[in-house]
């Protein structure tokens, strides 16, 4: 969402503070989440490449992350900030536990649909 805030200074504090005391992890969440996919998902033939747009995914979350933590982070504990275990631990939590309920969700239904007239036709599709 794009905001124009008009130069007022208790807009302008917001980014300033990120800028001078977050710049790696400012300019980094700018390049994952923008500069990085329109790069890289602008062309259509890349998109056809299940494992990198599986990548492509795993790096925009990396990005999402990014942001969250400049959203954070500053206002929490000031220009005192890192990356440590209990962050990486959060991000290894959340990760497993999504990737735990997706399988077990997966495991109780059927993948394939049942009685679809097409569905041998599209075993054999190929592109």
């Amino acid at each position: 969402m794009l905001i124009w805030y008009s130069n007022i200074p208790e807009e302008v504090t917001y980014y300033v503070t990120r800028i001078q005391d977050y710049n790696l992890p400012f300019f980094g969440m700018l390049a994952l989440n923008f500069i990085f996919p329109l790069l890289l998902l602008m062309n259509s033939d890349f998109k056809r490449v299940n494992w990198f747009v599986v990548m492509t995914g795993i790096v925009i979350l990396a990005g999402h992350y990014l942001d969250i933590f400049n959203a954070i982070m500053p206002s929490a504990v000031g220009d005192q900030w890192f990356i440590g275990i209990p962050e990486i631990g959060a991000v290894l939590f959340f990760a497993g536990l999504f990737i735990y309920t997706v399988f077990n969700a997966l495991t109780k239904a059927p993948i394939t649909p049942k009685r679809n007239p097409f569905i041998e036709e599209s075993k054999h599709f190929h592109y």
